[in-house]
């Protein structure tokens, strides 16, 4: 697949919320890739499944408690943890803030509140500000928005973007993905030594070029015929690996 969900990684001890997460995160278009209740399996599926978030109950099934476990995981790698529990007490949540999670909610919840959580999390913790300019590059994948669901995007599988009217698609196989973003802007973040523009409504990924016909000005990317910009065209041969 060229794009999914965003993995989310749950440690409960609860039975009861455990079946009402499962059921919630299903509804709203995640993929839960475990539920467990102690820092070991924890851990263990953290490594196994690279989830891009983690719901994290404070008192769990362990020695150690949910806030020792999520320093611990912050140690391993950079996730964004949102803490879910029926603590209220003050002291527990000075400790939570200590370890820089990203939400702290409540039980019991509603599907609403989460889905905020988490959007939340996401976007600040992996996605750049698509709507101003910034020198950064995208960097292996980033998400965008897809109606109620964010989007893992690989930067390895896009093929094409491509202007449409006012509007700016990223192309992945068979599928369109809106971004609020000028394609000047967006090119600046590609990597310069695998993507070319070719016309002033078209970039692609150099590797995906399957020909370029120089009578026509056209090229093919996945059967998909784009034309060649005539100020484009003297750069496009420069940069392609052809015998004469």
């Amino acid at each position: 697949m060229a794009e999914s969900t965003i993995k989310i990684l749950a440690v409960e001890d609860d039975p009861i919320y455990s079946e009402s997460l499962t059921l919630i995160v299903k509804d709203l278009g995640y993929e839960l890739v475990g539920i467990v209740d102690n820092a070991a399996a924890a851990l263990q599926l953290l490594d196994e499944t690279t989830p891009d978030l983690v719901l994290m109950d404070i008192e769990i099934n362990d020695r150690v408690s949910g806030i020792e476990l999520a320093a611990r995981i912050a140690s391993i790698r950079r996730i964004p943890i949102i803490y879910v529990t029926a603590s209220k007490d003050k002291e527990i949540f000075n400790q939570a803030k200590l370890t820089s999670p990203k939400a702290y909610i409540i039980k019991p919840y509603d599907a609403a509140s989460l889905q905020s959580a988490i959007e939340l999390a996401i976007f600040s913790s992996h996605v750049p500000d698509l709507s101003v300019q910034q020198p950064e590059s995208l960097g292996d994948t980033f998400y965008i928005k897809d109606n109620n669901r964010m989007v893992k995007i690989r930067l390895r599988d896009i093929q094409v973007v491509e202007v449409d009217e006012k509007y700016c698609f990223i192309i992945t196989g068979q599928r369109r993905h809106i971004i609020n973003m000028r394609l000047k802007d967006l090119l600046e973040k590609l990597p310069r030594e695998d993507f070319i523009q070719v016309h002033r409504s078209f970039v692609v990924r150099k590797s995906a070029i399957e020909e370029v016909n120089i009578g026509e000005h056209t090229l093919k990317v996945t059967e998909k015929t784009i034309p060649i910009g005539k100020t484009y065209k003297e750069n496009l041969l420069a940069t392609l690996n052809y015998l004469a």
